[in-house]
Parts: structure tokens; sequence; C-alpha cells
């Protein structure tokens, strides 16, 4: 006859496994349909805003800019986006600022970085109306608000900067939005000596 305490253990150890099974059982049964929703994937949800509004209200009704917004506004760079236009945003997703690390949105965010937050939103703006068709299966390099210059290939899909637009010609009275999952980086200049 087995000791008493070993009995226990006998049974606690098959009620974790019968525990462990059951949710690996649940886990794969749920895998199909997250991997249909697109959830494990950084490409965001088909959203059909009102383009009635400036690019500004169709992206907060999009739902997927909320840390570029709040960058807009820290930046004071609302008034001149809600302006007559027309914009491009290549506005990059929440998704996009996770990637960047909650640490460097919180220093950028800062008053004292004013002037580098403006200079990263402005290589995010083109002041012209940029959309897969105008584009077209070519590269071009426009300039954006900040003076440079950001590379569009619209060879495969449409891309700015080799960072692919998954939130593509969303439409606003004043421009178009056109959704990435990176914060675009401005070239930095090194003083030589």
């Amino acid at each position: 006859m087995k000791p008493k305490w070993r009995r226990q253990v006998y049974l606690r150890m098959k009620t974790l496994s019968l525990a462990r099974a059951a949710l690996l059982a649940l886990t794969l049964s749920a895998a199909p349909a997250m991997a249909q929703t697109g959830e494990r994937f950084l490409i965001a949800e088909a959203v059909d805003p009102n383009p009635q509004g400036d690019v500004l209200e169709v992206a907060a009704a999009a739902g997927q800019f909320t840390h570029f917004l709040e960058a807009v506004e820290a930046a004071g760079y609302a008034e001149t986006l809600r302006g007559e236009g027309p914009f491009t945003l290549f506005a990059p997703t929440d998704d996009a600022f996770r990637q960047m690390g909650e640490r460097e949105f919180q220093r950028l965010m800062q008053p004292r970085n004013h002037d580098e937050l403006l200079a990263l939103l402005a290589y995010h703006v083109v002041p012209e109306r940029v959309t897969r068709e105008s584009v077209g299966a070519r590269v071009r390099r426009v300039e954006a608000s900040s003076g440079y210059r950001v590379t569009l290939d619209g060879r495969d899909g449409l891309r700015v900067n080799d960072q692919l637009v998954v939130m593509p010609d969303v439409e606003a009275s004043n421009g178009v939005i056109q959704g990435v999952n990176a914060v675009l980086s401005p070239p930095t200049l090194v003083a030589s000596r």
C-alpha cells in the first residue's frame, strides 16, 4: 500500500495534468480565430471614418492613431494640420509608437524637446495629396514639411522609406492619411571637424 502523502501528490499531479491539457486544447481551438482576425499581425483593422472631417478628425475616428494625435497636440501642430491643405499624413499607428518605446515617447513629449518632436512630426507630413494611385508602380521622392525627402515606393503595395503602409488612402476633407507601423526617422546631420 502506498503512503497517504504519495497518493495525494499523485492525485494533484494528475489534476494539474488534466488542467494543463484542457488549457492547451482551449488555446489551440482559439488559434484559428485569432489568425482569421489578424490580431497577431501589425495590420490595422479596416475603418470607414467620415471623410468630411479634416485629417486630424479622421485620424481620431479611425482609432489607430491616439499617440500620434497626442504628439501633434503637444507640439502645437494641430492648427496647421486643420488648415486647408492638402496634406498627406504618414501617420504612425499606436503599434508603431509601442515599438518606439514608452520611455522615448515620453522623452519627446517633454516641453524641452518641443523642437525635436515638431521636426519628427513634420517629417511624417507631405504638403500634397499622396495616394497609392498617384504614386503608381514606381519609386518617387517627395519633400516632407520638415524639408527632408521621403521615398515612396508603389511597386509592391505602398511603402514610405521602406515601411509598408498598412492603412492606405484614408480620405479626409483636407488630405489623406497613410497609416504606417513605424515611426519614421528623419535624417540626422553629423557635423564634421
